[in-house]
């Protein structure tokens, strides 16, 4: 078995060479090579030799590349008896004068050009010996002659005092994580210019006219699809409150196993949104008062899932009567406190005792004197008029006076009035401090703040306690010394189905707009009058309720219910073209289904006239924001991987060792894998299943959105004109083309026409985007990656793509083939 090199054995090759004359291949094979991969760590994977360079005619050979995922170089190899005597005694140095003469600009000329001809950013001239590494290719308009070059003299140097600054430039593990951008360019980003569409076109390119039947239905709509105005109606909220979770398990269109996350919890929860967890809890709720020890209740789910309205379900609908006020006996109180209006920097502990007071003074028990705060402040007075008021004792006057500045006092500081007050009631009934979106604010330290505040408070006035988060939040707190003073019953709200909620909020709407009626401007410019305005509910809901529209709002909202009711209120705002025809084929036929291209366009743009990530509730898979071409598509790769996997049911999750791991051997960097990791869990494409802030240690799971991204919208034209608007377009040529098309678009005003060439830009996008992705597969292919990571979803789609602007196409011949020349 042959030895490692070492860096001893490398110097001692050298030196041996040096004594025989070695020629260049000599040289290589006995010290280059093992440089390159026995101290710098690049593997046989990485390294090409001899890549034929062909130019004008011409064929050369570059000695070594060395290619990565995330950038690449190349190497020009001179023989050991090659001086550099040209190289100057200092680590930096232009790439002018001295150095760029003799057989030292020879080589470094020689490096460049071969770099520039492949297109490769970076070269390292040596004759084992001497590594000079310099900026071959620049694209941020600085010149050659203007960029530095590295030099490391000697290999003595290299393998010894230069050893830590030789491998942080050029181990493969410091390449692919940018060192030679940043120590060479300044930066690790190559893309500096602007070149997002939206930045020149803020302006939607339709020129058809929108003749909108919303203003008929929008107090009804903003009424039934608003969750606080619901929530502050017991009827409303009692209509609307779904008792169905989600129970989806495989989706056929894209063909996923659907994988639920883990429970947060140490014992298993009541599940509230079924019939015998809902029970269960009412049974806590009315026992609360006959129990030695208060409750202690943790309300947990994701975001949007419903448990603000789960809580104020309980209290004003489930659990109604029991908090019904009474005269002739205590009766329990409930106090929610919800932190959203809670601002940084204020007190958490005054925030608490400022909402107790408000609901003590909204009781009638509460705020009674003489059924309820003269008893809290009994012992108190009696005590004071027994001693250093008993002189007083006698005279009423007084002894009024000083009572009620005992009770201005303690009012005013807020406080001490609270705990007597809720201590007094809680002896005759139970008392719930609801403590409601903990986590508004994602800082660690003021969620820790109200979770101790809150929790010290209730043992202070003897309440049971009731707190409602996220399960990632509780994930982030639930070792600390602050859980340990209650022994909390989980309560999960499992995301209901959201059609059900939809169902139920047109339901509601529909009752709104009963007797009324109103009038619209169509798109022939004819005033048409509706007799009866929930027709138009029965319009927008056909619409909606088991269509593909549906589905697409079930699958963006990832059950969030609150960005449900959100996008489906801007779709009804936005998502239409043609009301009077609507209308018409509604009235006639009982039945009309929006464009599902326009729907999708609405909820993607919402209140924006373009796409924005930034504004937008569907993230962008084709730009991994990290202003680096080689890594614009990682956010596509790792998501095309863990979709490939999720088709298998055996399938658990991927584990994010593993994902590091493979985006490490195709030359991604950590810093890179992990802003991608984090952004496509911020995007909701992926979750952990800990509900754990993503890390290396986390495993994941696809949401049926990121499995859609893949598998159904990079084949979807609406999908692919929003987003491309903002993707940034590296190259020239295909920057300069779509700024062209895009511009032809917007001047033309012939509908058919215009489809054909928003057709003719979608296919270059698209093409670009494959001609980007290309390498990232075929790295995986070559490095040896499992399946999963050598899928071409571009590829995969292309067929579909093309059936599907066909279908466009036909779709505006059949709308506006007879209007060719339509100028709306």
């Amino acid at each position: 078995m042959a030895e490692i090199p070492t860096p001893a054995s490398i110097l001692a090759s050298y030196e041996t060479l040096v004594l025989e004359h070695a020629n260049e291949a000599e040289t290589r094979h006995k010290v280059i090579n093992d440089v390159l991969y026995h101290i710098l760590g690049w593997t046989h994977a990485d390294l090409h030799s001899e890549d034929r360079v062909s130019e004008d005619g011409e064929t050369t050979w570059a000695d070594y590349t060395l290619r990565t995922g995330m950038t690449a170089l190349v190497v020009e190899a001179k023989r050991v008896g090659v001086t550099f005597d040209e190289v100057p005694d200092t680590r930096r140095a232009q790439l002018r004068g001295k150095l760029l003469t003799g057989k030292t600009g020879a080589a470094i000329t020689q490096a460049r050009d071969y770099a520039r001809k492949l297109s490769l950013p970076f070269a390292v001239v040596t004759n084992g010996n001497t590594w000079i590494v310099f900026p071959a290719t620049r694209t941020d308009q600085v010149k050659f002659s203007d960029s530095s070059a590295i030099i490391f003299p000697n290999l003595r140097s290299i393998l010894d005092t230069d050893y830590a600054e030789f491998t942080d430039l050029l181990s493969r593990d410091a390449v692919i994580n940018g060192s030679l951008e940043n120590e060479l360019l300044g930066r690790i980003e190559n893309q500096i210019g602007d070149r997002r569409l939206n930045r020149f076109f803020p302006a939607g390119f339709s020129r058809i006219t929108r003749h909108s039947l919303y203003p008929l239905i929008e107090d009804a709509i903003v009424t039934a699809f608003t969750e606080d105005i619901v929530n502050s109606d017991p009827a409303l909220l009692a209509k609307m409150y779904v008792r169905t979770p989600d129970r989806m398990r495989f989706d056929n269109r894209v063909r996923i196993h659907i994988q639920k996350r883990e429970g947060v919890a140490s014992k298993a929860p009541i599940r509230a949104v079924r019939e015998k967890g809902s029970a269960e809890i009412a049974s806590l709720i009315a026992g609360a008062g006959s129990r030695a020890r208060p409750l202690a209740m943790l309300v947990l789910g994701q975001v949007g899932a419903g448990k603000t309205t789960f809580l104020e379900y309980t209290r004003k609908v489930s659990a109604a009567e029991i908090f019904e006020p009474r005269r002739d006996k205590p009766y329990p109180h409930w106090f929610h406190v919800d932190f959203r209006p809670f601002a940084k920097g204020e007190s958490a502990l005054a925030f608490l005792v400022s909402s107790l007071i408000s609901g003590i003074n909204a009781d009638p028990f509460l705020s009674d004197y003489e059924r309820c705060v003269r008893h809290a402040y009994k012992e108190e007075t009696d005590a004071l008029f027994r001693g250093p008021l008993y002189l007083l004792r006698d005279d009423e006057t007084e002894r009024r006076r000083r009572i009620t500045e005992l009770l201005m006092d303690d009012y005013n500081k807020g406080l001490p009035y609270a705990e007597k007050i809720i201590r007094y009631a809680a002896k005759g009934a139970a008392v719930f401090l609801v403590v409601d979106n903990i986590d508004q604010f994602d800082d660690e330290s003021i969620q820790s703040q109200i979770f101790s505040d809150a929790m010290a408070l209730a043992q202070k006035i003897g309440a049971n306690l009731v707190c409602a988060m996220r399960e990632g939040t509780y994930v982030l707190h639930k070792n600390s010394p602050i859980f340990d003073a209650f022994d909390f019953d989980p309560i999960a709200i499992e995301p209901p189905v959201i059609e059900a909620v939809l169902a139920r909020r047109f339901f509601v709407a529909k009752q709104l707009l009963e007797g009324k009626s109103g009038d619209f401007t169509a798109e022939n410019g004819a005033q048409v009058e509706v007799q009866k305005l929930p027709v138009i509910i029965d319009l927008v809901q056909s619409s909606v309720l088991g269509t593909t529209i549906g589905n697409l709002i079930e699958v963006l909202a990832t059950s969030d219910i609150r960005l449900a009711l959100r996008m489906t209120r801007e779709f009804l705002q936005s998502g239409w073209t043609a009301s009077g025809k609507a209308l018409r084929i509604y009235e006639s036929t009982g039945r009309y289904v929006m464009p599902q291209h326009e729907a999708l366009r609405a909820i993607m743009v919402g209140t924006q006239k373009q796409y924005f990530e930034e504004h937008s509730v569907v993230g962008n898979p084709f730009d991994s924001r990290l202003a680096k071409t080689e890594a614009q598509l990682v956010r596509t790769y790792l998501l095309a991987a863990i979709v490939d996997l999720s088709s298998d049911s055996a399938f658990r999750h991927l584990e994010g060792s593993d994902i590091v791991r493979n985006l490490r051997i195709i030359g991604f960097g950590d810093a890179v894998t992990m802003k991608v990791i984090s952004d496509l869990c911020r995007l909701r494409f992926i979750h952990t299943t800990s509900h754990s802030a993503p890390g290396v240690e986390s495993n994941y799971i696809v949401s049926r959105l990121g499995a859609y991204v893949i598998r159904y919208f990079l084949a979807d034209m609406m999908f692919l004109e929003n987003v491309m608007m903002d993707t940034f377009i590296a190259d020239e040529k295909t920057w300069n083309e779509l700024r062209r098309q895009t511009a032809d678009i917007y001047a033309e005003r012939g509908t058919i026409k215009r489809i054909g060439m928003r057709r003719e830009r979608v296919q270059s996008f698209f093409d670009h985007m494959t001609s980007l992705y290309t390498p990232l597969r075929d790295e995986s292919i070559r490095r040896g990656l499992p399946a999963a990571w050598c899928t071409h979803p571009f590829e995969a789609a292309r067929n579909q793509l093309l059936t599907n602007l066909s279908r466009a196409t036909r779709s505006a011949d059949s709308n506006y083939g007879a209007q060719s020349q339509d100028r709306r």
